[in-house]
């Protein structure tokens, strides 16, 4: 096993996840841009701008075709891996602080803080 050097972000990494086959790592970041690597080499395949705050979570399909991302701009947002385009966004009263897919895929799940007032997602 060797390390990989990821360099892109601007700010610290909060979470990486592999794709099912291994070949591509989808990164969050405080830099408000996920990312997504070629994991053999750590060269960067794409950034997908849209956040407008730290992204805490980010998680991937079965067949890499979508990903998700959560933030502190109170959001979870569903992309189109291939073309860098955000489908749909969701918005919360809070920070998005985890996220996943269901191993179908046809569902995700996310977490939010919980502030006064407000329960958690």
């Amino acid at each position: 096993m060797k390390p990989l050097m990821l360099h892109g972000h601007e700010r610290s990494i909060t979470q990486i996840k592999y794709n099912r086959d291994g070949d591509l790592l989808f990164s969050s970041a405080k830099d408000t841009k996920p990312n997504v690597w070629y994991s053999l080499n750590g060269e960067r395949l794409g950034t997908y701008n849209g956040h407008g705050g730290a992204v805490w979570c980010i998680d991937v399909d079965w067949e890499t075709q979508h990903f998700i991302s959560g933030s502190a701009d109170n959001s979870l947002r569903f992309w189109d891996c291939e073309t860098a385009t955000t489908l749909s966004k969701y918005e919360t009263k809070t920070a998005v602080r985890a996220c996943g897919f269901s191993y179908c895929g046809r569902s995700v799940m996310m977490t939010t803080d919980r502030q006064m007032g407000h329960d958690c997602v």
